[in-house]
């Protein structure tokens, strides 16, 4: 179920709580402004990023998702501020640890991905592997109803991997809409 080892390009940043290692590859959103990792020294920092790279790639495979690319940060985009590095995490390192945390994993799904959404549910792995995808809000539709349009209500869904689980949670949200606009 895990990874063996893995390489990522990163950056190291020194900023006002020491040095932050930075991944905008792997987070490509928020990667470049915010780092993933922190330390009071650069090597404390890498060895943080080692440990956290090691977590996020083992809860990418846990939710049954591909590895992310390892591919380099363009040297264009790079600043005189940033020393770039390449982080290796193994998985054998934190093994026991990662173990123990993936027991209580789980998913918040925002309809359309909007925080703000009044729409939302939660997604637990069972014990044959599938994520149940169940309403975590209050819906302003009979229990009737929302019977009708999903016979296992409250549990919405089964899904192996986010996406799936996030296209059938919108889909399960505009039949509620419809019913509410009725």
């Amino acid at each position: 179920m895990a990874f063996q080892s893995a390489i990522y390009p990163a950056f190291i940043k020194k900023n006002k709580e020491g040095y932050g290692v930075h991944f905008p590859t792997l987070y490509p959103e928020t990667g470049w402004k915010h780092y993933k990792s922190l330390g009071k020294t650069k090597k404390e920092a890498t060895q943080n990023a080692k440990k956290d790279l090691a977590y996020y790639l083992a809860g990418t495979v846990y939710d049954h998702e591909e590895l992310p690319s390892n591919a380099p940060i363009p040297a264009n985009l790079v600043t005189q501020e940033m020393e770039l590095v390449w982080i290796t995490a193994v998985y054998s390192d934190y093994a026991k640890e990662i173990e123990e945390h993936l027991i209580g994993r789980h998913w918040h799904i925002d309809y359309n991905r909007d925080m703000n959404s009044d729409y939302k549910a939660v997604a637990y792995k069972n014990e044959q592997g599938a994520w149940e995808v169940r309403i975590d809000c209050y819906l302003p539709v009979e229990e009737q109803k929302l019977l009708q349009i999903c016979p296992s209500y409250p549990l919405i869904c089964l899904a192996t991997r986010r996406a799936e689980a996030e296209e059938k949670f919108d889909r399960f949200v505009l039949k509620v809409i419809k019913i509410v606009n009725k």
